[in-house]
């Protein structure tokens, strides 16, 4: 289904996405507004002149700003620091926020909810980025011109049911499997790191599969996982023998890139 959308407001981190969304709305002439969160997307803020820069201490400001141009509509993109919370002095949106989920915090997935909820009560609209960019996403079976072989798929159906208990528990996105042994979990020095950390654990010198799934209780709005050019990178170096990602749920920067370098270096990428 279509979504119409009159302006936008854009609300970046760090990371490429928000070049990728900003770059989309020039090319479809879509009205759109760059909030830039402070100490965040450097390189975002000197190629576009953000419309508004605010303090995650500050958000109650970004949300008058957004109220006063009359817009609906959000995008949410980009990473954020976790702010340290000895020296925060938040306004009173913020200071609320906090406080309503500080009697039960969770992880970054109930946080990130909670926020989302938060800004619908303020009556906005949560878009997600595929909803501006639809070619975002991971389409379904294989990606360039290598397949995962007989031990690959193993390893990939074997792997994606133990990833999405990970997942689930709220612990990482990504494994690394290679016959049939789990190598590594991604947990919070992020999935590249993780592959990285992989090359020392493996028994072979060239094989093993990285597995990418999205949590269940993801907001995928805000949250989706993301994998690139860097990701790619990181499995050769690592010496897997390639990728499998959830189909429909998983974002791809620089598709053709991707591809491009998996051919180049034998990788598959498979959606799966």
């Amino acid at each position: 289904m279509e979504i119409k959308i009159p302006k936008l407001a854009i609300i970046a981190g760090n990371g490429s996405i928000p070049f990728y969304l900003v770059e989309e709305c020039i090319n479809q002439g879509l009205e759109y507004y760059l909030i830039i969160i402070d100490g965040h997307a450097k390189e975002l803020a000197e190629k576009y002149n953000p419309d508004f820069i605010v303090s995650l201490s500050k958000m109650g400001k970004a949300i008058n700003f957004v109220k006063s141009l009359k817009i609906k509509d959000i995008v949410m993109v980009g990473s954020i620091k976790r702010p340290s919370l000895t020296n925060l002095i938040p306004d009173l949106w913020t200071a609320k926020f906090l406080a309503s989920i500080s009697a039960n915090i969770g992880g970054d997935d109930s946080i990130l909810s909670r926020l989302t909820k938060a800004l619908e009560n303020e009556g906005f609209n949560i878009i997600a980025p595929e909803d501006i960019i639809p070619s975002l996403l991971c389409p379904s079976g294989t990606l360039g011109k290598y397949k995962p072989n007989n031990i690959n798929r193993n390893d990939i159906i074997s792997g994606s049911k133990i990833a999405k208990i990970i997942g689930s528990n709220d612990i990482g996105q990504s494994i690394v499997m290679e016959n049939g042994l789990v190598l590594a979990v991604e947990a919070a020095e992020g999935t590249d790191n993780m592959i990285k950390r992989s090359k020392y654990l493996k028994k072979e010198e060239k094989g093993g599969v990285l597995i990418k799934i999205i949590k269940p209780q993801q907001d995928k709005r805000i949250d989706r996982p993301v994998i690139g050019i860097n990701t790619l990178k990181a499995i050769w170096e690592a010496g897997l023998d390639g990728l499998a990602i959830e189909k429909n749920e998983i974002l791809i920067l620089n598709v053709n890139e991707v591809i491009k370098y998996a051919n180049k270096k034998g990788l598959f990428i498979e959606g799966i």
